[in-house]
């Protein structure tokens, strides 16, 4: 009886329930607003944000700014590249472990009860390649863009295991500190405020300050340096559309006035000309030739130093696209964009993006490990369960396979010497000593 009661305690103490519950309490938590249920109590995305513009709304207002976001990442194109690399490059081959010590036949158990929550995990459906995969996907792409993900997790109607998770819309997100000073999460609409205060809530903001838990934009620093490098493609549209097709300068001379001629005669005498000279021109065909009198010159017109307004404008897209980039922590070469960049300087810049992934990816792991050890905990398997991101590449592989050879031979070398034990030696080389 008391083992039972100590696996209970483990399995549910990943609700998180203030230390004054008790065990019964606890379990009681499941059927009432503050813990699991099958049905879910906070509301999902509104399906209007994908048709949100620019008409309306204040730049403070934070529901705006997020809709601003989502419209920068739809509509503009390197921001649609840096939020697909950024998500794409965070969700890595990965997957579940099973912490030793634990018997081969409660490790497949484990892993089979996983495997079935993979293919049920995502809240659509209607999505046949859900499952962590696609979770993580949408959850770092909202996470980049809205700088905050929130979900809250419902059971089966057995009540057996978790059913999905859901997404809750961030639009509808307020913190608000109560008067103990600890923040307190809620969701409004126009007919009431959910407290979201249930174990059952994910929240996650990206960057937060340390003083206020909310979120910050993966786009919030880049969106006026965005709106610029657009307009500067505009006009660089139509700057060089103007200057890519020469045009005729056809210059008419006025013939001379007779002395017996009246102003009025004339004028009406050189406009007629000048019509029909106009007209002549006009009717010419791609092929054809114009013959006419000396009094008229014909010359091809078209802006002068064209190469050298080209690279101008080259050069001016080139800063406002990089300073995009670099707002976004990026490096320009994996977005496409190579400016003769060589290889070790790409390789130092794809490292340094690498670990700026791995601390994302920590958390992410955290979430994943959240959601499996409840599922396992309420098939009733007591084991304790690992999530982890494989971010190993092919790309340098002969260099890591050379960087492990010459460590391989200094700690022989020392061993050899007497300057290290076996034990230092094995640690030293990250292996297990033999048991």
């Amino acid at each position: 009886m008391q083992e039972k009661l100590g696996f209970l305690r483990r399995a549910w103490s990943m609700l998180a329930p203030p230390p004054h519950v008790t065990t019964s309490d606890r379990l009681g938590r499941i059927d009432r607003w503050h813990g699991l249920s099958s049905r879910r109590h906070s509301k999902g995305p509104a399906a209007y944000d994908a048709d949100w513009s620019l008409s309306g709304g204040q730049a403070t207002d934070r529901a705006f700014a997020i809709r601003l976001h989502r419209f920068l990442r739809d509509n503009v194109p390197i921001l649609k590249s840096v939020i697909w690399t950024w998500t794409r490059l965070a969700v890595s081959p990965h997957h579940f472990e099973i912490a030793e010590p634990v018997d081969e036949a409660t490790r497949k158990r484990a892993l089979t009860v996983l495997d079935a929550l993979d293919r049920r995990i995502f809240p659509e459906r209607i999505v046949r390649c859900g499952g962590f995969d696609a979770l993580l996907i949408q959850i770092f792409n909202t996470l980049f863009t809205d700088g905050v993900v929130a979900g809250e997790l419902t059971l089966l109607p057995s009540r057996q295991g978790l059913d999905r998770f859901g997404f809750i819309d961030t639009t509808t997100l307020e913190c608000e500190a109560d008067k103990t000073g600890r923040w307190q999460l809620y969701q409004s609409d126009a007919a009431r405020r959910i407290p979201l205060d249930s174990d059952a809530v994910f929240y996650w903001p990206l960057d937060a300050d340390a003083g206020r838990p909310v979120g910050k934009s993966l786009l919030a620093a880049v969106a006026f340096v965005a709106r610029v490098e657009q307009e500067l493609v505009r006009d660089m549209r139509m700057s060089m559309r103007n200057a890519g097709y020469s045009r005729l300068h056809v210059r008419v001379r006025p013939p001379a006035q007779s002395p017996a001629e009246s102003t009025t005669d004339y004028t009406t005498r050189a406009n007629a000309y000048f019509d029909s000279t106009a007209r002549a021109l006009r009717d010419l065909e791609v092929d054809d030739n114009p013959i006419t009198w000396d009094d008229v010159e014909i010359s091809a017109v078209g802006p002068g130093g064209q190469v050298g307004a080209t690279h101008n404008w080259y050069l001016n897209h080139r800063a406002m696209v990089e300073d995009v980039i670099a707002g976004c922590h990026l490096a320009p070469f994996m977005l496409g964009y190579s400016y003769g960049t060589t290889q070790t300087w790409a390789k130092f810049k794809y490292e340094m993006v690498g670990r700026q992934i791995s601390t994302l990816q920590r958390a992410a792991s955290r979430f994943c490990e959240w959601i499996a050890g409840i599922e396992l905990a309420l098939a009733g398997i007591d084991v304790t369960v690992r999530h982890v991101f494989d971010n190993r590449l092919d790309f340098d592989r002969r260099e890591r396979f050379e960087a492990d050879r010459i460590q391989t031979d200094v700690v022989l070398r020392q061993l050899e010497a007497g300057l290290l034990t076996i034990e230092q030696a094995r640690q030293q080389l990250e292996m297990t000593p033999a048991s």
